[in-house]
């Protein structure tokens, strides 16, 4: 795979002790071209799905298992974008991330790990130049933050030109009328149809979108974590 860039804050020591750790990222579009990121809100970055590649683990099964921990989705691979070193001397550590693009296939729920809980993972989905945008405005207050927010906007920075292009096949739309935003976890108020004939909202938490059309005028249809179903009035 293409070596993209080295990052580093210090010149390698020569050290026998150093820790060699490979890691596995993706830039995944859904069918609308929307591309989900990770917001770690404790230290104010954002980062791409993936992690790192367990002992006799290879790199796509890295990979499809991190995506659906972290994001909830099963995924097709779609092509390389590169990889990047980078040494963080202040932990002797030495780590190389592959980065690909990919499709989302499946959406679940997430599984994050305690810490990433503890760290305030928030799933987000953006365009590719929104979320290029935002990773460069970025102001980490770790010092992983700060590896990780160069080597992301890098691996964003050099996807392949068709990708970058990619939009899903009915175009993009916005607002409660449109499946591409709403997700599940996403806090909505929706109308029962019992509700129809006066307007009364209920707020809930998405667990499935049943409406399949990427547009509906009432409305997308809904089912909550309760078990009530109806049309997405508002996004909040």
């Amino acid at each position: 795979m293409k070596l993209l860039k080295i990052i580093k804050d210090a010149d390698q020591a020569n050290d026998t002790d150093i820790k060699i750790r490979e890691g596995v990222r993706a830039v995944l579009f859904d069918e609308n071209g929307l591309v989900p990121l990770l917001f770690v809100s404790k230290h104010n970055y954002h980062k791409l799905p993936g992690g790192g590649i367990e002992i006799n683990e290879g790199k796509i099964e890295a990979l499809k298992r991190e995506c659906l921990e972290e994001v909830g989705c099963g995924i097709e691979l779609a092509g390389e974008i590169g990889k990047i070193v980078e040494y963080r001397s202040a932990w002797n550590i030495m780590q190389t991330n592959y980065c690909y693009t990919g499709r989302v296939a499946s959406m679940g729920p997430t599984n994050f790990t305690q810490k990433e809980i503890d760290q305030g993972f928030q799933v987000v989905w953006m365009t590719l130049d929104e979320a290029t945008k935002q990773i460069a405005s970025d102001e980490p207050d770790c010092y992983e933050g700060i590896f990780i927010q160069k080597r992301e906007l890098t691996f964003l920075q050099n996807i392949p030109k068709q990708e970058q292009e990619y939009v899903g096949e009915e175009g993009p739309s916005t607002g409660s009328q449109n499946r591409r935003m709403i997700r599940p976890g996403a806090k909505v108020l929706i109308v029962l149809k019992k509700d129809q004939p006066t307007g009364k909202l209920t707020e809930g938490i998405v667990q499935d979108i049943l409406t399949n059309k990427l547009n509906h005028p009432r409305g997308i249809k809904v089912r909550l974590t309760n078990g009530q179903v109806g049309r997405v009035q508002n996004i909040l």
